[in-house]
């Protein structure tokens, strides 16, 4: 059965559904005797005779009866087979490990990605929602293909593409004297109760603002602290204080909330899209290049009330 080719079976199958050797080989646009020389050599390989052949042409034998359905199925799992391998080289399926802070989940992402599954719906994504360290810590150990996150230089291996930075403004009750301000200057943040990430969890939250503070001879009163932004926003609902918050996800913040910018503004953090581009499959690249056109995040004053 070694000699037995995919085109044998297209052989066998054309003359089988035509069965007149004239018509297949046109079908097939190949002279006749080739056709009719590798029909037989694929009888001689089974042992058995699929056509008998008469002067009004051929007609399928019970052997040729019953091998033609497997042939039928064979030609199909290889077309099935080269299609995959080829929708797979082209990027149209696959799957794409992709992790985010945060502060990158906002509504511009999520546009981002159903743009990328109605372009690629045979893509699928597997999301990982963290924070920076455990990030590049997956993408070192190779457990995601692709970030939005903050620039590192841990491994010249990444790619990475920056997607402009993301303005930090002051979350604070609804009801807080300073809600009345377009803008608080930073100054009245000395002494004041003001809310970070616990250091454990995050070790560089709230560190720009802090050293802001710092070249105003400016210092807050940290009395309290969260383990993530959800919880980090819903204190300052509960009125314990003022925290900063990205500015690109004040449109999902919770009701009793309200956000200023500071005054001098506060520098915006980077985001960066981070992959290893080497070896990268092609589903991973189209995902690359969907992302790379996203904003972060909006970057003007907020006055949400």
């Amino acid at each position: 059965m070694g000699g037995m080719e995919l085109r044998h079976l297209r052989y066998f199958v054309t003359v089988a559904e035509t069965l007149n050797v004239s018509q297949a080989a046109r079908r097939l646009r190949i002279a006749q005797p080739p056709l009719s020389a590798q029909v037989r050599s694929l009888e001689a390989e089974l042992g058995v005779a699929l056509f008998d052949r008469g002067p009004r042409g051929v007609a399928l034998t019970q052997a040729g009866r019953a091998f033609l359905p497997a042939a039928l199925e064979t030609l199909a799992a290889a077309q099935r087979a080269a299609d995959a391998a080829r929708d797979l080289a082209a990027g149209r399926t696959g799957t794409v490990r992709f992790g985010l802070i945060t502060p990158c989940a906002t509504p511009e992402v999520a546009a981002a990605l159903k743009a990328f599954h109605r372009a690629f719906p045979h893509v699928r994504l597997r999301v990982w929602h963290e924070d920076v360290a455990t990030l590049h810590r997956l993408l070192a150990a190779g457990q995601i293909d692709v970030a939005l996150t903050r620039p590192s230089q841990a491994d010249p291996k990444w790619r990475q593409i920056a997607l402009g930075p993301q303005e930090q403004v002051l979350a604070l009750p609804a009801d807080h004297p300073w809600a009345k301000r377009k803008s608080v200057p930073v100054r009245l943040l000395h002494r004041a109760p003001l809310l970070l990430i616990n250091p454990e969890s995050n070790p560089h939250y709230g560190q720009r603002l802090l050293g802001l503070c710092a070249r105003h001879d400016v210092q807050p009163a940290l009395n309290h602290a969260a383990d993530d932004l959800a919880a980090l926003v819903w204190l300052v609902s509960a009125g314990l204080g003022v925290a900063p918050y990205p500015e690109s996800l004040t449109a999902t913040a919770p009701r009793g909330v309200v956000f200023r910018p500071f005054a001098p503004r506060l520098r915006g953090l980077e985001v960066v899209l981070m992959w290893a581009a080497e070896g990268a499959a092609p589903a991973v690249r189209e995902f690359v290049r969907s992302l790379s056109r996203v904003d972060s995040g909006p970057t003007s004053a907020v006055d949400r009330r």
